[in-house]
């Protein structure tokens, strides 16, 4: 069985400053520049201004892989499911609304809605209407291993029609200087030939490896593997 690549968003640091909770920003620099782009967040996403950073990164990430993908639509498959893998999940948020009970404060109702990292999961399941597995891991150090075993054994069993694999990592203020952003994949299985072609691991292991049998081990991966396959790359908000 072939698993097909057909579509991916990155979101990238300064794209990451620009979803930072608060007003949104109709200049400047990251992802906000172009108002086009806000006014069709703000249309797919009724409560997207009242989203926390995590939450809005990874809307964001779905929504362009998914639009890259032409499945935006209702001509998607309704049965496709999504994995989002980090390491820190929502800690961020929580650490926000752990100071709002600080020195007898009114507890944040809003910031309590983003404290677990399956939230944002719900908000896509929602607007695209995925009814495959939909769960968080833990990124294990890595980007997204764990999460593409999963998704490859979905795919293998024809448990969804399609997967969404996600990397997503929002720093908290105390945490090590680290990469931050998001990454969404959205995998197909198909026997068909086209560009974005890997192949299932034979060896009894849960994961994808390039067609030349090199195993993916990582969103990266993925996009080294397919670089001279004829896929055109994933869309990218620096």
């Amino acid at each position: 069985m072939k698993v097909f690549l057909s579509g991916a968003a990155v979101l990238r640091k300064q794209a990451s400053a620009s979803l930072r909770s608060g007003p949104l920003p109709m200049d400047g620099p990251g992802l906000f520049h172009d108002a086009r782009l806000q006014d069709e967040f703000s249309g797919k996403f009724s409560r997207f201004g009242r989203y926390d950073h995590y939450t809005r990164m990874g809307c964001a990430a779905v929504f362009l892989a998914l639009r890259d993908a032409g499945r935006d639509a209702p001509s998607r498959p309704g049965n496709t499911g999504f994995l989002l893998a980090g390491q820190y999940g929502s800690f961020e948020t929580d650490l926000a609304y752990y100071r709002t009970t600080l020195d007898g404060g009114l507890a944040s109702p809003n910031l309590f809605s983003y404290t677990l990292p399956n939230i944002v999961i719900g908000e896509c399941a929602l607007q695209f209407g995925l009814l495959g597995p939909t769960y968080c891991l833990d990124s294990e150090g890595g980007r997204a291993a764990a999460a593409l075993g999963e998704a490859s054994y979905y795919l293998e069993t024809r448990s969804a029609e399609s997967m969404l694999v996600g990397w997503l990592e929002a720093l908290p203020a105390q945490a090590p200087a680290g990469e931050e952003g998001a990454m969404v994949l959205l995998f197909e299985a198909n026997d068909a030939q086209a560009p974005g072609a890997l192949e299932l691991l034979t060896d009894g292991r849960r994961g994808l490896k390039s067609v030349s049998g090199k195993p993916i081990e990582s969103l990266d991966d993925v996009f080294r593997a397919l670089s001279g396959a004829g896929f055109s790359g994933p869309q990218f908000l620096q």
